[in-house]
């Protein structure tokens, strides 16, 4: 039974059952109360009528007294006719003590009738002299109580078809509610963006399920915005004069870049673009002053390297160069954007041999940088701290004018052959070095506005 029920049940929509379930509820309530209502009406009506033909009857019993007494036949049916009315009376039978009828008026077939039987004592001097008995009609509280059950039965059905059709409509508002939700759902499974739900809930929880569905539309938004910002930074591969894939030893600038979940928190989609994209541009001016290839790591990290044959002694100061005036950017968009605080910047640089393609090989060659070394300056980075550049003890060596910056000793950190490996944190640049810093972020700046 109950199988067969829930059966029954996947035929229709929900907004089909609710509005069956109410509209029966209202129909089934509304009957039992008609029945109630009108058996009451029907009950008190048959009581007045009642009531009324009994003062009647006993009014008719003091007339009819004396014509009893005197056994007077013609003045008691005259009183009788006089009296019966045929629609509240429908007829009246007087008998004397011996129960024979003295007189008789009204009609003689009461079947098509409702009728209720009344005898009526007539006394004289507290003797029973005879009796009286009256046919009276109940028809009309019969008709009237009927009458009123109908009009209550219609107004029952009544009420429960537009109670019904009203449930419909709702759920099917509803329905169409929770089908945009599905549809959205439905397209953020399939890695699709689809635009957050803009119809109005009809309920609590259905508010509390759309903005629950907008909140997931509005990050995977943001990520997708993030990946796209991002892959922004992907460059084409580096080349190499040689003929085959092979190393070549090269400085690298590791960004890793902290804070978007909370960015996202302050920032729209596109405005988390436009912050993206202009800190793109800044960076690529960076790398481009410093004759660098910006391209993106794993996750939300960035890398620049300087590979540059013919800049060889230079690859290494370039390198340092391109992260003082990176810094110098980001310290002056965040003195005038408190919003960009929330995102962190940790920094390392080191020198090591990384993977190189050949020219012919470019039209046809997609990758993104190997090696040992780029996984070691992304450890360096993670041991980095906020706006610092960690520098490894590899990329030191390469400087011919090291001893003119400022140092402050680092990290020892195990490599990826665990041995411990020395780093340092850059204070400074020279004096005149960090003047051209300084000129280059205002030039920078001066030219450059937020996309």
């Amino acid at each position: 039974m109950g199988l067969a029920i829930i059966k029954l049940c996947q035929r229709y929509t929900s907004s089909q059952q609710w509005a069956g379930l109410i509209a029966l509820a209202i129909l089934l309530t509304g009957l039992t109360f008609s029945y109630l209502v009108t058996g009451q009406i029907r009950q008190q009506l048959i009581i007045q009528q009642q009531q009324l033909a009994t003062n009647l009857v006993h009014d008719a019993s003091i007339l009819l007294r004396t014509n009893l007494r005197n056994n007077d036949r013609v003045s008691a049916n005259v009183i009788l006719q006089d009296w019966v009315d045929q629609e509240l009376i429908l007829s009246a039978t007087l008998y004397d003590a011996m129960q024979q009828p003295i007189a008789e008026q009204g009609l003689l077939e009461l079947s098509d009738y409702d009728v209720f039987w009344l005898d009526q004592k007539v006394t004289d001097d507290n003797q029973l002299i005879g009796h009286l008995r009256v046919a009276i009609n109940m028809s009309s509280a019969y008709e009237i109580s009927h009458h009123n059950a109908i009009l209550m039965i219609f107004s029952s059905l009544m009420l429960s078809l537009v109670v019904g059709g009203l449930a419909y409509l709702w759920g099917e508002r509803i329905a169409l509610s929770n089908k945009q939700q599905l549809l959205t759902i439905q397209s953020l499974h399939t890695n699709n963006l689809p635009p957050e739900i803009s119809q109005a809930a009809y309920s609590s929880n259905d508010d509390t399920l759309t903005k629950a569905i907008n909140k997931l539309v509005t990050d995977k938004q943001q990520k997708a915005v993030i990946k796209n910002s991002l892959n922004n930074f992907i460059s084409n591969p580096l080349q190499s004069s040689a003929s085959h894939l092979s190393y070549q030893n090269s400085a690298l600038l590791f960004i890793q870049i902290e804070g978007f979940a909370e960015l996202q928190k302050s920032l729209t989609a596109k405005d988390l673009s436009d912050t993206l994209n202009h800190y793109h541009q800044l960076l690529s001016h960076a790398a481009k002053l410093y004759n660098g290839s910006l391209d993106r790591y794993i996750n939300d990290s960035l890398i620049i390297v300087f590979s540059n044959p013919s800049q060889d002694t230079k690859n290494a100061s370039h390198c340092l160069y391109a992260a003082q005036l990176f810094l110098g950017l980001v310290e002056q968009l965040q003195s005038n954007d408190k919003d960009l605080h929330t995102l962190d910047f940790k920094l390392a640089a080191h020198w090591g041999p990384i993977l190189m393609a050949p020219k012919s090989m470019q039209k046809n060659l997609a990758f993104n940088l190997m090696g040992d070394t780029v996984h070691w300056t992304a450890q360096l980075a993670q041991k980095s701290q906020s706006l610092q550049l960690l520098v490894s003890q590899d990329l030191v060596e390469q400087l011919t004018d090291a001893y003119t910056l400022s140092w402050q000793d680092g990290l020892s950190i195990n490599d990826l052959n665990a041995e411990e490996q020395p780093t340092r944190w850059l204070e400074s640049l020279p004096d005149n070095a960090e003047k051209l810093i300084d000129r280059q972020v205002k030039h920078i700046l001066a030219i450059q506005k937020p996309a």
